[in-house]
Order: structure tokens, then C-alpha cells, then sequence
């Protein structure tokens, strides 16, 4: 892949004016790049094992997020490291979770980071412990000692749930819940979500009773999509705060409320602020968010970029790369560097005590990988839904946009 110099993508800082003339002026501040670089430097390639989820099932609404650790690995390419990459594919069962875990860990991967979720990969965790190979979890709660989470914890995503009713002036939450959850809320009433639209019938007599003024969904992507859009049918002109899961932040979500002809509603999630809007912020987290998207554009049109996968071109993978699938192979890198290795279990204890933030190339919150939960609870906000697309994501080969739906941080959260 060329090794071209990039400009840096946004410009300094303007010079603050002194009151005196005779000073000399601040020097400006140096233009964020996107290309990142080690410290210490390493011979041959860094290899990072990707375990992707299945195309259906539980955490398939994640799989094209992941093209975001192709768009760190791109960044790091940009300053003179060369990162490969070791896909193994989860068929949704333990067998299949593990074999393909082994499969990583026979390549020798520095470490992983694992799309997957689900009862069914605790025994692929298992097995990495084993190998002293570090996993990193973009979107899945710890829950265990052997992998290191960048998701919101269970307790940060309650307390936003809440938050996000109090924002809504709502108190009186129906709550529905796939099988098998059971979230910490006080709610009305409480009902499982298996047939969408009779579960919808329950809802709105529940509201025109008077009963609740507002929805929580605790369930995967397409559950919820399929709730939220047989509520938006029976709704007409009437206004329901509906509150749901970090599911709800994957572009799978939004394409099922697109195709089922429902727009975005009064939607409320929990997440980080590091989603496409956050790119126009006048802060820090704003011009590091404006970098990874330069970076991903960059990917997009690059002819000699190739997918995670290597069987297709970046531009059809990396417009839905997500910031947390990125940060986490950006940690493995730093954590290979921290070690000079790319043995895994040098690179396992190396993580251990790394506590990095955007001057390591991050593009969202800090992360403490002294804790399995390396994402703070205070880093988990409200997060508002919206169809304003900020047009920082190139357009797929088809022409087609890259998202359906965004998410953005409110006044009150």
C-alpha cells in the first residue's frame, strides 16, 4: 500500500492577539493527521485477529461495523507500519465460536478483537485465555476476567435509560424485553417482545388508557427496529418517547426503520459522543472524530485499499466503520508497540497498563485497560436519533449512503 505523506486534515489553531504588540505570538498549533506511528517501531507486520459475528443472528447487526479496525490499521499503514489481519467467522454456535477463535490463535495474532456476542462465545474467551492472547469486545459488555470491554457497561446503559425518560418528562416506561433480558428499570408495565405487532396493539392501548407515557426496548437491532416501526404505524400524528438499547445504534437498525417506511422518531439511546455529528463540535473529541473520518474517506478512495476481508475494495467495506471496532485495534497496536512484540502474551500484559486517549489515536473516549470495563461510565451519554445525515461517510459503490439514521448527544444530557 503507498506510504504517501498525508497533509494534515484540520487546520491550527488561530493565534490569540496579544494586548501588548511587542510580544511575540503563541506558535500556531501543529494540524492533526491522520496517520499514526509507533514509538518504539517493529520488524515484520503486526497481525490482529478479527472474529466476526454471523450474517444472521445474535451480534450480526455488528458485522459491518468492523471494517473500522481496517481504518486503524489504514492510519497506521499511513505512518510506516504495515497491520494484517486474521479473519475467523462466528457461525453462532459454541463449536463454531470456538473453532474460529482457535483458527486466530493458530495464525498467531497479536490479539483480537471479537465482534461476536453471546452465551455461545464464552467458551472461544475461554480458549484465549488459555493462550494468554488478549480480546478486545467493540461492542459487548465484559461480563468476564478474560476479555476487555470499549462497550457500555450494563450499569452506564440503565442510568442513561433513565436519564434519557427524564429528559422525555416521562415516568411511566413500558418495558419490552427480549427473552432472556431482564434490564434494572422501573417500569408500568412490562411485556416480551416476540410478535411485534401484537406487543404494538398492547403498547398503544396501554397509552391511550393512560397507562404509560413512554417505551424502553431491550432486545437486539431487528427486534427493536420491528417494535419501533408497528408503534410508528399506530401512532399517527401522537409523540411516544421510545428508549432503547445501544442495539439500536448499529446501521442495521437504521435500515430496517428505513425500509419499513418510519422515520426516526422520538428516539433516545445510550452511547459515547463519537458518532458522525460529533465531527462539528468545536472540541477535542470533535477534531479527533473529524480525523477518523478523513481517515476513512482517505481508505474509501484508496484503488489499493482492501477490505478486512482482502476479497473486496475498502470503499464498499470502510463507509460504515464504526470509532469503537477502530479504537480497539488501535489499543492492540499500542499495546504491541508498549511490549516490542508481537508475541500475545507479551502484548496481553503490555494492555494491562495502557490507559490511552486521542494523542494515542483514538477516536473516542479514553480507555483504561487496568479494568476489563476499559470504557468509563462517565464517557456513556444520552444519545438522540436523527435522519440528518452530516455527509462525512463516502457513499458505497452503488451510490448508495452509508447510514440511515445518526446519533447525537442533546442539550440536556
Amino acid at each position: 500500500m503507498k506510504r504517501t505523506m498525508i497533509a494534515g486534515v484540520l487546520t491550527g489553531v488561530l493565534l490569540a492577539l496579544t494586548a501588548c504588540g511587542t510580544e511575540e505570538p503563541p506558535p500556531a498549533a501543529e494540524a492533526l493527521s491522520p496517520e499514526l506511528r509507533l514509538t518504539h517501531g517493529q520488524d515484520g507486520p503486526i497481525r490482529i485477529g478479527v472474529l466476526v459475528p454471523p450474517v444472521e443472528g445474535e451480534g450480526s447487526e455488528f458485522r459491518s461495523m468492523i471494517e473500522g479496525v481496517r481504518v486503524a490499521g489504514y492510519r497506521f499503514d499511513l505512518g510506516g507500519t504495515e497491520v494484517e489481519y486474521q479473519v475467523a467467522l462466528d457461525d453462532g454456535t459454541a463449536d463454531g465460536a470456538r473453532a474460529a477463535m482457535s483458527s486466530l490463535l493458530d495464525a498467531g495474532v497479536a490479539g483480537v478483537v471479537m465482534a461476536a456476542e453471546g452465551e455461545h462465545t464464552t467458551s472461544a474467551l475461554a480458549l484465549a485465555d488459555q493462550a494468554e492472547t488478549a480480546v478486545l469486545l467493540p461492542y459487548t459488555d465484559a461480563g468476564s476476567a478474560t476479555a476487555w470491554s470499549l462497550a457500555p457497561s450494563t450499569e452506564a446503559v440503565v442510568t442513561q435509560i433513565e436519564a434519557g425518560l427524564v429528559e422525555a418528562d416521562a415516568e411511566r416506561p413500558y418495558l419490552a424485553v427480549a427473552e432472556g433480558r431482564a434490564p434494572d428499570i422501573n417500569a408500568t408495565r412490562t411485556g416480551t417482545l416476540g410478535d411485534a405487532t401484537a406487543l404494538a396493539d398492547e403498547i398503544i392501548a396501554a397509552l391511550e388508557a393512560r397507562e404509560i407515557d413512554s417505551v424502553v426496548i431491550d432486545a437486539a437491532a431487528e427486534q427493536q427496529a420491528a417494535l419501533v416501526v408497528a408503534l410508528q404505524g399506530r401512532l399517527g400524528a401522537r409523540q411516544l418517547p421510545i428508549v432503547l438499547t445501544p442495539e439500536a445504534l448499529t446501521p442495521a437498525f437504521g435500515d430496517l426503520l428505513s425500509s419499513g417506511g418510519t422515520t426516526a422518531g422520538w428516539l433516545y439511546s445510550a452511547g459515547t459522543d463519537s458518532g458522525d455529528h460529533v465531527s462539528a463540535a468545536e472540541s477535542e473529541q470533535g477534531e479527533y472524530g473529524a480525523v477518523f473520518f478523513a481517515a476513512l474517506r482517505l481508505a474509501a478512495g484508496d484503488v489499493d485499499c482492501l477490505n478486512v476481508y482482502g476479497d473486496d475494495s475498502c470503499a464498499a467495506g470502510a463507509p460504515r466503520a464504526d470509532v469503537a471496532s477502530h479504537d480497539a485495534a488501535v489499543a492492540l497496536v499500542r499495546a504491541v508497540d508498549e511490549a516490542e512484540s508481537t508475541d500475545p502474551a507479551q502484548v496481553r500484559v503490555a494492555l494491562e497498563s495502557l490507559r490511552l486517549d486521542h494523542t494515542d489515536g483514538l477516536a473516542g473516549p479514553a480507555l483504561d485497560f487496568g479494568r476489563t470495563q476499559a470504557l468509563s461510565d462517565d464517557d456513556v451519554v444520552v444519545l438522540h436519533a436523527s435522519t440528518s445525515d452530516p455527509g462525512l461517510r463516502p457513499l458505497d459503490p452503488q451510490g448508495a449512503a452509508a447510514a440511515s439514521l445518526f446519533w447525537f448527544v442533546g442539550k440536556a444530557s
